[in-house]
């Protein structure tokens, strides 16, 4: 019986005219066990809980076990300490003592515990496309090798950057015995960085930035707060530079020149937007501005001179020592002249650390071309993959389709059947770095430590445990590890005399600091006899920009759906990556955002194209096209049967139903190099549209004219200062004041907690990181593309994105928006079941069994931050069910559901404080949103207690509150956002 959709109330009903048939009923009536009662005669499965019989002396039923390890997300290797229940992972957590990471974990970290639980994840292993076992599979990879060995052709072992010391000793190791070369390239490359300091400083290494000690920073499209090298860290260390404390107040210069509007960008004091082809003469400037400071004279940079330069220059020299300037570009002549601004300044050995550099980046893509050459002459025999997918993220990624049929041995090392392991005669399944042992050193002297949290869920084995095996050696990963740390990392260190110490320190904190390897890298080498190029010429086309996410980098993580969902922090945009226009150049062509067209290549023999739509962004440069790499991942299908499956007619996927577009066809090598910008890029409309899900509909802080008449007026919601102004008055860009007089008399009274919340705007950078932080604590579920495209998407928390525009700079303004816990909260009076409700300590509660989903608490909401679960969103998966936190209850369809400041938190700290017999100390209760802010914007605590963080910063003059018109009287208030700038129009109060 086919049925259709009533939208108005949201019930199936059959074609025959009945509103609904009996089961139906019983179902909306509310007799859910009855119902299913009725709807079948089998008997319900029966849950059994098995009490310890011997408890482990570690393991307390409901309590939970943490343990010290590191991220995998991405090849920063930051710090992570791993929640673990009842056996089982639920939630990770920056390790506050880590020296790299400081206590922050990004999206993608707080996303990794999802990942463990992914029930497409490799079972066993697999051989020419079919499973297998280990024991055969061994043996035939042995036999091979041994046929590749006699045959004369070479062996290859192709990765991303090896962190980890023991899986690179290992690797060595392998390689020595049968014969071959390791290579190495990252899918988003910086090996540009390394080349130029090999030409400028006698080494090819890649220096430690220190954000934290620069007063002026100068970014040319480099992403370091949102996805460049360790936006984690970098975050920490830039936000430490601006607190704003001190007399004058502590506030470094950040300056901005870019392409597209970057995460980092949106930060930046002072933004100039520019497109690729200028980059280089720009540069080249720059270095002669600064020449000129030091008394030489130089020639001007192809006399293309910005006059900004000057201002930018002027504030590089005085802070000599005390600067810094990076460059995100994989272009070698970029490199070279950011080197020499960096050295003319004094910043080698001051911002920039040779001495202990970071490891995080050491592809080598003239290596691997010289691979795929070999390849192509048929020299090797075989090949190892791991961590790379080429025939996925390199262009002509189709031709490696071809190269690796040519090849005798194939092996993959994967987590799950992806587009080259389709194509690999053997596939290992990897365990998840939460269930296995590793080490990594991203940074010089800082070794980090990888532990297991849970057994392996599938029948997987760590790299270096085949590889052991395959040398002929039955080794597990811990004695491998154990044994190098032993022999090459323990020596480096000169306190502790007994290894067996260090070993359980180290693997109890996470980390070791040990002496850096000698680097001895020489002062900068002369390159005045080198001409410099632009990447891109400017032919008068469109020049396109290939860039990562922070959710997606470079697609890795294309299975999490958490990830999926996450809205860009820039175009606010979640499920697909899109052409990015400016609006003139938008109105050029004559296309709107959903419009989708067709990218080609015109600068080489074989024209690439691609189809994807459009999003007009502000601030972007007007000849420019910034696309995402990393969509359009095999298997991300599986996501188009999220949400309510029964509603047809609204998907909207890309190619054979993938989430998004590939856009790795449109890298292209240049001078043995990826090059991820490209001119001579023509645009066809198609005619099609593909719906974006956006998640924001407005985006100014600037009301419409009423009626067509004045100019309209400037919301409030988020106050902002210049830094001239803010020294001069500390309470500069304040809105107007709203009187505290109020027709109802005083309802509570807190006479113990009064639990508050203060987000610095000045630090938050809205990374988003708090966002999957707050899914992951409290349960809240993936929605589907469908319900966000009906603005039905279920995050607590969401960060809304604001453009202003001051003078000559397009600002952004990030504010992070929960529920206000409002002392008069308006959900409170409307609601007939009384299941929002005000606890005794200023909490806003939600109470789920009494709801009866009426929405009117939504509607009466100012903030506009209450979910309502439309649906029963799918947790059929019993394996993924168990990333649930057994802390927080799962909501069904009909509840509303909003922020709970944490409160199982709340409850587990003063429980501990009471069975000490002591009161619960400030900073004791983390929320799951601050806990997770790599920039410490967040703090939560007692607002009653006057000694306390939140109380002094009450009590701060940029503190203030949103909508207090509204005599809502919030328990979350806001610092004022200070941009360093020397003049008065960038306050909120001349707007």
């Amino acid at each position: 019986m086919k049925e259709h959709l009533n939208q108005t109330a949201g019930v199936r009903i059959p074609d025959d005219g009945l509103p609904f048939d009996r089961r139906e009923f019983l179902r909306l009536a509310g007799f859910t066990f009855a119902g299913a009662a009725v709807a079948g005669c089998d008997t319900a499965r029966v849950e059994k809980a098995i009490p310890y019989l011997v408890k482990p002396e570690e393991i307390t039923p409901g309590k939970a076990t943490w343990y010290a390890s590191t991220c995998a997300g991405c090849s920063a290797g930051c710090g992570i300490l791993i929640k673990n229940r009842d056996g089982r992972p639920v939630k990770l957590e920056g390790n506050p003592e880590h020296p790299v990471s400081r206590g922050g974990l990004c999206a993608v970290g707080q996303a990794q515990v999802l990942g463990l639980y992914d029930s497409k994840r490799l079972k066993q292993p697999v051989m020419n496309g079919s499973p297998s076992d280990w024991q055969t599979l061994d043996r035939l990879i042995l036999d091979r090798l041994k046929t590749v060995r006699t045959s004369g052709k070479a062996i290859r072992f192709l990765s991303t950057t090896v962190t980890s010391p023991t899986e690179s000793s290992v690797i060595r190791k392998f390689l020595s015995m049968f014969g071959g070369n390791h290579v190495l390239y990252d899918p988003i490359s910086q090996s540009a960085i390394l080349e130029a300091h090999a030409l400028t400083h006698g080494m090819r290494i890649l220096p430690h930035y220190r954000f934290d000690l620069a007063e002026v920073i100068l970014g040319v499209e480099a992403d370091f707060l949102g996805t460049w090298l360790s936006p984690v860290e970098f975050t920490a260390a830039y936000s430490s530079g601006r607190t704003l404390e001190g007399n004058p107040p502590r506030c470094s210069h950040h300056v901005q020149i870019e392409s597209r509007y970057s995460l980092t960008g949106t930060r930046a004091d002072k933004r100039h937007p520019i497109m690729p082809s200028e980059r280089v003469p720009l540069l080249m400037e720059l270095v002669s501005l600064v020449e000129q400071k030091r008394g030489k004279t130089s020639a001007a940079g192809l006399g293309q001179a910005k006059p900004f330069l000057a201002e930018i220059a002027g504030k590089l020299w005085s802070a000599r020592g005390k600067s810094i300037v990076v460059c995100g570009s994989n272009d070698v002549d970029s490199q070279l002249l950011t080197n020499r601004v960096n050295e003319l300044l004094g910043n080698y050995g001051s911002t920039l650390d040779l001495q202990s550099p970071s490891y995080h980046c050491q592809s080598d893509e003239r290596e691997l071309q010289t691979l795929i050459e070999e390849l192509r002459r048929g020299k090797v025999g075989a090949l190892f993959l791991d961590g790379v997918n080429p025939v996925y993220d390199l262009p002509g990624g189709d031709d490696w389709k071809e190269l690796l049929s040519n090849v005798t041995l194939v092996v993959r090392f994967v987590e799950r059947i992806d587009e080259s392991a389709q194509y690999a005669h053997f596939v290992c399944p990897k365990p998840h770095p939460l269930s296995s042992w590793s080490d990594a050193e991203t940074v010089a002297g800082t070794i980090s430590v990888t532990q297991p949290a849970i057994a392996p869920l599938e029948n997987s084995r760590p790299l270096v445990e085949s590889l052991s095996i395959w040398m002929g050696k039955t080794v597990s990963s811990l004695e491998l590890m154990k044994e190098e740390w032993k022999t090459t990392i323990f020596p480096r260190q000169k306190t502790e005399k007994n290894f067996a110490v260090f070993w359980n320190q180290s693997v109890h904190d996470g980390f070791a600091v040990v002496a850096p390897r000698a680097h001895r890298p020489s002062r900068l080498l002369s390159s005045s006899d080198r001409k410099f190029s632009p990447s891109v010429t400017n032919d008068g086309g469109f020049q396109l920009v290939l860039y990562p996410k922070i959710s997606m980098h470079d697609g890795r993580h294309a299975q999490n759906a958490w990830l999926q969902e996450l809205p860009d922090p820039v175009t606010k945009i979640a499920w697909d990556n899109y052409a990015i226009l400016s609006p003139e150049a938008a109105k050029g062509l004559g296309v709107e955002s959903g419009d989708v067209v067709r990218l080609v290549s015109s600068d080489s023999a074989e024209p690439v194209h691609v189809e994807v739509p459009v999003w007009i962004q502000s601030g972007q440069a007007d000849q420019v096209i910034a696309l995402a790499l990393g969509y359009g991942r095999k298997g991300t299908d599986r996501f188009t049967a999220i949400g309510p499956r029964w509603i047809e007619g609204r998907s909207s996927v890309g190619p054979d139903g993938l989430v998004g577009v590939n856009a790795a066809p449109l890298l292209q090598w240049k001078d043995g190099r990826l090059c991820y910008e490209r001119g001579g890029i023509q645009i066809e409309k198609t005619g099609r549209r593909h719906a974006l899900a956006c998640t924001q509909t407005y985006h100014s802080l600037d009301t419409p004219p009423l009626l067509g008449q004045g100019t309209g007026d400037r919301r409030h919601f988020v106050q902002y200062a210049s830094l001239a102004s803010y020294t001069e008055n500390p309470s500069a860009g304040s809105g107007p004041h709203h009187s505290s007089q109020s027709m109802w008399p005083e309802q509570h009274q807190y006479k113990g907690a009064h639990w508050g919340m203060m987000i610095d705007l000045n630090a938050c950078t809205g990374c988003a990181a708090c966002v999957v932080g707050c899914q992951a604590e409290n349960n809240i579920p993936v929605v589907g593309k469908d319900e966000v495209l009906r603005n039905r998407e279920m995050h607590w928390l969401r960060i809304d994105r604001y453009f202003m525009q001051n003078e000559d700079n397009l600002d952004v303004a990030q504010q992070p928006m929960l529920c206000q816990h409002c002392d008069n909260a308006p959900c409170e009076t409307v609601c007939p079941v009384l299941a929002t409700v005000h606890s005794e300590e200023g909490l806003n509660q939600q109470v789920y069994n009494r709801c009866v989903g009426t929405r009117y608490c939504a509607n009466n909401c100012p903030y506009k931050i209450r979910r309502f679960n439309w649906f029963d969103y799918p947790r059929n998966d019993t394996k993924e069910n168990m990333v649930l936190n057994p802390d927080v209850t799962v909501r069904s369809r009909g509840v509303m559901e909003k922020c709970s400041f944490c409160v199982q938190r709340i409850q587990e700290a003063k429980i501990a404080a009471k069975a000490e017999g002591r009161q619960v100390s400030d900073g004791a209760i983390q929320t799951a949103c601050q806990q997770s802010c790599p920039a410490h914007a967040i703090v939560f605590g007692d607002m009653n207690d006057r000694a306390s963080r939140i109380a002094k910063l009450i009590e701060n003059p940029r503190s203030h509150n949103v909508l207090t018109e509204l005599e809502t009287r919030p328990s979350v208030g806001y610092m004022t956002m200070v941009r360093n700038r020397p003049e008065q129009s960038g306050d909120s109060s001349h707007g």
